[in-house]
């Protein structure tokens, strides 16, 4: 699957369009972890103290993770021609790191479904940031 320009040209991001996309997917990811947490703790009887449904441990979580995803989107597509293909790869690699961390958390927690809603929680996050950062902020060819 081809999801480069046909060039061996790095390119460069716009940093306003950056700034956006961070925003955009702050905005987006707070406000589905707010609605996913609400069905976290009423409906799916997640403990009380599943602390990562709570705002204060999931926005700063949030705001670091799509902080480092938006700069190492910006390197990515300073540094290499296929930083799209990198990108995905390393999202997946997050993906799919984060359901790991969630298995070795259902040894520990009576709740399945609250784990279940992490891993949506994550899948959402890093959808969405993905798509930001390479739809609102794309790669700009350097021609010489």
């Amino acid at each position: 699957m081809a999801t480069e320009l046909p060039t061996s040209t790095p390119g460069r991001v716009r940093p306003v369009r950056l700034l956006a996309a961070l925003v955009l997917s702050l905005a987006v990811i707070t406000a589905s972890n707010a609605g996913l947490s609400v069905i976290g703790i009423a409906v799916f009887s997640a403990p009380d103290d599943f602390c990562a449904f709570l705002p204060r441990n999931s926005v700063p979580m949030t705001l670091e993770w799509v902080a480092l995803a938006t700069v190492g989107w910006g390197l990515l597509s300073h540094y290499t021609a296929r930083a799209k293909w990198w990108f995905y790869q390393g999202t997946r690699v997050f993906v799919v790191v984060s359901w790991v961390a969630g298995l070795f958390a259902l040894a520990t927690w009576r709740s399945v479904l609250g784990v279940v809603t992490l891993d949506l929680m994550v899948l959402i996050g890093a959808t969405v940031t993905y798509l930001a950062l390479t739809k609102i902020a794309p790669i700009d060819r350097v021609t010489a």
